[in-house]
């Protein structure tokens, strides 16, 4: 690929509306870019709503259209005619829409643009059993030039660690425990992702022992859930419901280590490179786990019973208790940790 002959920066969509994990994995593009097309780059991105608020601490990112709905049709859909109207106002020099569906099939089609790569005009199939990141990489590879490739890379950027510090007077080394995940509504006999919250209270307890701080994150909605966590050690740092994305990044950015389940800030973790201590059941950490890179450093926490992967299975449905993630103990947890050197207790 030969970077288009411009007089001015090069202007570029990406399509990801998918989920928290989904988006962190899709920012993998945004150094390639910006190594073929130029630092310069203006970069738009199409995501979900409020899931788009990870970007806005972004510098690398223009401007970040959030839609309500990427199913709507485009008639329907306020987002997605944006996104043709700026398109025609300002032409992009590419498109890339890493969604596999034909949901914005017409969108590409209506907006205007130098380069379209993706549905409608070429799909492509994702591997079943390799990373989700490196399925994406087969997105880039048909338009990007191999040295480019090399940063194909998770990368977040948000609020700078000093300033998340100072708000929230953290003023040593501290951990982050992230205690739920995105299917904390659902009956606790069915959140097979969920770690049991007497070895969260266990761990929690243990945790407070060693020489770092605890802080403990989740999302606003999840207030009922973190009151079976209750009352909690004296230590802990309760920032459940009180930070945004960005510092959310900055928060996990300036940690020593993130524990969590499968869920979306363990994959912020690995894409600012805090070591990351994900507990994993019935999910395939194999797609589906933080990506880990030669930067970041993933340690995966499982059971490995036979039975698992079960995510999507029939296994899974008729699964009468998640002993995938009961199995994993406390005791692992701080095992893990002391071996790392992140604890000493």
């Amino acid at each position: 690929m030969e970077k288009p002959s411009l007089n001015r920066p090069a202007r570029i969509l990406v399509i990801r509306a998918g989920a928290l994990g989904d988006t962190a994995y899709a920012s993998s593009i945004i150094e390639p870019l910006r190594h073929a097309y130029g630092k310069d780059t203006a970069i738009d991105w199409v995501a979900k709503a409020g899931i788009g608020k990870l970007f806005a601490q972004d510098p690398r990112i223009r401007q970040v259209f959030e839609l309500k709905s990427r199913r709507a049709p485009l008639p329907a859909n306020k987002g997605k005619l944006r996104i043709v109207a700026q398109s025609w106002q300002e032409p992009y020099d590419l498109i890339v829409n890493l969604e596999l569906d034909s949901f914005f099939d017409t969108t590409l089609r209506l907006a205007r643009a130098a380069k379209k790569i993706g549905s409608p005009y070429r799909h492509f199939k994702e591997p079943a059993e390799t990373h989700a990141v490196e399925n994406l990489h087969i997105i880039y590879r048909s338009f990007l030039p191999a040295d480019a490739m090399r940063y194909a890379y998770p990368k977040l950027l948000g609020t700078d660690v000093a300033v998340v510090k100072g708000k929230f007077s953290l003023n040593g080394r501290y951990l982050v425990v992230v205690a739920s995940n995105s299917h904390f509504k659902s009956a606790p006999e069915r959140n097979y992702r969920a770690w049991p919250i007497s070895h969260w209270k266990e761990l929690l307890n243990k945790l407070c022992k060693s020489e770092l701080q605890v802080v403990m994150v989740g999302g606003r909605n999840e207030a009922d859930y973190f009151a079976l966590l209750e009352p909690l050690p004296g230590n802990v740092c309760n920032l459940v419901g009180n930070t945004n994305f960005p510092e959310l990044i900055g928060l996990i950015t300036g940690a020593e280590a993130v524990i969590s389940t499968d869920t979306g800030p363990a994959h912020i973790a690995g894409a600012v490179n805090t070591p990351v201590y994900a507990i994993i059941g019935p999910t395939n950490f194999k797609r589906t786990g933080p990506y880990p890179t030669p930067e970041n450093e993933i340690h995966i926490l499982s059971a490995n019973l036979p039975c698992s992967p079960c995510y999507h299975t029939q296994r899974f449905k008729d699964c009468p208790k998640n002993q995938c993630m009961y199995d994993v103990t406390p005791d692992h947890v701080i095992d893990a940790l002391r071996q790392n050197k992140v604890i000493t207790i």
